[in-house]
């Protein structure tokens, strides 16, 4: 339990002890349609400026507030990440030269006395001026715009899901039952009926013609559910419906491009050195054969998702040429999962020392809350970063697969729940991620009996350890 708490030696009690940080520093409180800046109170002083200035949020205000802590001397600034009002504000400052820390007001949120926009900006200033908070992690440029096309591509494609239900309703409506007959009502069959409906076709037969030879259900079987009771509103509403939808997938076309064209524009990754494939524990036996078997059965052609990046190039290439190693080869991972979590924390990963910090950056990585000797709480974040939830999406392919990291998966669930799960397979999940980028480790996947053999023989190893412990005669049954 002592150790859990991480007891400080005396040294680093020494070094603890508060000192003065960023003597030229500021705070700054952001607003919608305000900001408030602290200064330094010895600067103020020195300089006969009041502590408190009040700058607007426009562009010439930004300027205004630049110049400023320019002819202040500040070197370093301290602001809260309010929404997206700090973005602007951020640009201008770092582009004087000025080091930012932006701070998550969960950091600070507990202010002594009256909370005011007035005390809040000199109580950053405060805590920044002795080293008291931490700033939050900020991707380069190129990534940060990767992330708005990723972000505004997952929002473009939600919508367009809207659509296609509102299209299904309104089929519904009219008994016309294609999604009876087809698993997609936006593939080759489907959108072919729809199409004809739409142009003024009525007949049964005709539309079940436009079935695709790759649909499961037959001809006689769709023309049977295309039997149905048309009504004028309804088909206004089918018409409105597909025509945003064509329109919301021709800007999901358009921003695959975008994307592709800033893929090319990213550097390579350096070259390194030849390292070993990480692997999971296993048997020795059989060990580099059944490896590769497994990493052969890996490279198999997968198919592809209607929701795939499809940016006229070669995806995967290039996310090899920007990672340095072949990300796909982690189990569950396909370009688009790779695609979101670069978007999020880029591919420089020294911000995180280690592959604790990033799982911790994740949510993955429990906060401990011990009090009175005890542990009250250990629960992980609740709210998930956009990184953290594209290690989620693919829980559910990897939990039906034959892979060790679904072993592991059922083995948690069976112990402690799904949701715990889920939680420690993205933590697992998001070390390999790390180790294959830092260490230009390709992963190689054992499979699911090699796992469940490898804890079987640790589990083995742990009751001949307590035998001899209690002095007892361990006896294997064969």
């Amino acid at each position: 339990m002592l150790r859990k708490q991480k007891i400080r030696s005396v040294e680093e009690i020494e070094a603890y002890k508060l000192s003065v940080c960023h003597p030229a520093s500021v705070g700054i409180d952001l607003g919608s349609r305000e900001n408030y800046v602290a200064l330094n109170p010895s600067i103020a002083a020195e300089m006969d400026l009041p502590i408190v200035h009040t700058f607007g949020t426009t562009t010439s205000q930004h300027e205004a507030c630049r110049d400023l802590l320019l002819a202040c001397g500040v070197k370093d600034v301290c602001m809260e990440s309010t929404g997206i009002y700090w973005i602007n504000l951020h640009y201008v400052l770092t582009q004087a030269g000025i080091r930012v820390c932006l701070v998550n007001p969960k950091m600070f949120r507990m202010v002594p006395g009256r909370k005011t926009d007035v005390l809040d900006c000199q109580w950053l200033q405060t805590l920044h001026l002795y080293g008291l908070v931490r700033g939050s992690f900020i991707p380069d440029e190129q990534t940060r715009q990767l992330r708005t096309y990723m972000r505004l591509r997952e929002n473009l494609i939600q919508d367009r899901c809207r659509y296609v239900q509102r299209m299904q309703k309104a089929m519904v409506e009219m008994n016309l039952m294609l999604v009876n007959v087809v698993d997609d009502v936006t593939g080759k069959t489907g959108m072919a009926i729809i199409e004809a409906i739409l142009a003024g076709e009525r007949d049964p037969k005709v539309l079940a013609s436009k079935r695709d030879g790759h649909c499961k259900h037959s001809q006689l079987e769709i023309e049977e559910a295309m039997k149905g009771i048309y009504k004028e509103d309804q088909l206004v509403a089918l018409g409105i419906n597909h025509a945003v939808w064509k329109d919301l997938q021709k800007q999901i076309d358009r921003l695959d491009v975008e994307i592709g064209k800033l893929l090319q524009a990213f550097s390579s990754a350096p070259q390194m050195e030849e390292a070993p494939a990480q692997t999971e524990e296993q048997p020795d036996a059989d060990k580099k054969q059944d490896g590769k078997k497994q990493d052969d059965k890996k490279k198999r052609k997968t198919r592809p998702s209607k929701n795939d990046v499809k940016a006229g190039i070669d995806v995967e290439k290039e996310l090899v040429r920007i990672c340095g190693v072949d990300l796909t080869s982690l189990t569950g991972f396909q370009a688009n999962a790779i695609l979101q979590v670069i978007a999020e924390v880029g591919t420089d990963m020294s911000k995180f020392p280690t592959k604790k910090d990033f799982t911790s950056y994740l949510g993955f990585a429990p906060h401990n809350k011990i009090t009175g000797g005890h542990i009250i709480s250990s629960k992980t974040d609740r709210e998930k970063s956009h990184a953290a939830q594209a290690f989620k999406k693919v829980i559910p392919a990897i939990s039906k697969g034959k892979s060790s990291l679904s072993a592991f998966y059922h083995r948690i669930a069976g112990k402690s729940g799904t949701a715990i799960a889920i939680t420690a397979t993205c933590r697992k999940l998001a070390e390999r991620f790390y180790d294959s980028i830092t260490k230009g480790q390709q992963y190689i996947e054992y499979g699911e009996e090699n796992y469940k053999q490898a804890i079987k023989e640790r589990e083995l190893k742990y009751l001949q350890k307590l035998a001899k412990k209690h002095q007892m005669e361990l006896k294997v049954a064969i």
